[in-house]
């Protein structure tokens, strides 16, 4: 199968942010674009079209002949994101629920199940990308194109975040959340699917409270 330009970016692109969502591009490493290139495993256009999405989406810095910088995880961006997803992302719950077609809310029963399994087997891989597809899905649902690319790099530095800090202590309380809001998408109940997002968010608003409060946080410890 030819695989489009378009399809190659995508793909460098993806293979990419799950680099550096799951650490295995360090936060704040400077890396060539020869290595990108290579991470990717696509061509340079295609690589560089990936790059450049990252960038617009806050996950890499690109310094001309200097490099490509990764984010770094700081103490105030998580708080910082979820204050924005507090506001706007139950109203993409209540929207996408709302105006789901059968094959979308079909969609997301795929997601529950690849998290239940994820969860069985201990796999915050498997869990992120779960609730990649799950984000994607309700985004898709969305008849607001606005809102839901507004969220999209948003949910991405959640993700990351939520690796660093509470991959292996909140797999459980996580999937739990994330069941509640699937499970009123999937009947469509809009109404709940937003106070279960409101929920899942607010919960999350805790956790990084408590992180930021506690004396022994660093950011790189």
């Amino acid at each position: 199968m030819r695989h489009t330009p378009e399809s190659q970016s995508q793909t460098a692109y993806l293979a990419l942010e799950r680099k550096i969502i799951m650490l295995e591009i360090e936060p704040g490493a400077v890396v060539s674009e020869a290595a990108i290139i290579e991470l990717s495993g696509v061509g340079r256009t295609p690589a560089r079209e990936a790059l450049q999405r990252l960038s617009l989406e806050g996950l890499v810095e690109i310094r001309p002949r200097a490099g490509i910088r990764i984010a770094e995880i700081r103490p105030d961006d998580f708080s910082n994101v979820l204050e924005v997803r507090r506001v706007l992302e139950p109203r993409l719950a209540l929207l996408s629920t709302r105006f789901a077609t059968g094959p979308q809310r079909r969609r997301v029963e795929e997601c529950r199940e690849a998290m239940d399994r994820a969860l069985a087997r201990r796999e915050t891989g498997a869990f992120l990308e779960a609730d990649k597809a799950f984000d994607t899905a309700m985004g898709n649902a969305c008849p607001n194109p606005y809102l839901a690319a507004t969220l999209r790099p948003l949910q991405s530095h959640s993700r990351r975040f939520w690796y660093r800090f509470f991959a292996d202590t909140g797999l459980e309380t996580s999937v739990a959340a994330h069941r509640q809001v699937m499970d009123e998408f999937i009947k469509g109940d809009a109404e709940a699917a937003a106070e279960g997002m409101a929920a899942l968010i607010e919960a999350m608003q805790k956790s990084a409270l408590s992180l930021r409060n506690a004396p022994a946080f660093s950011p790189d410890g």
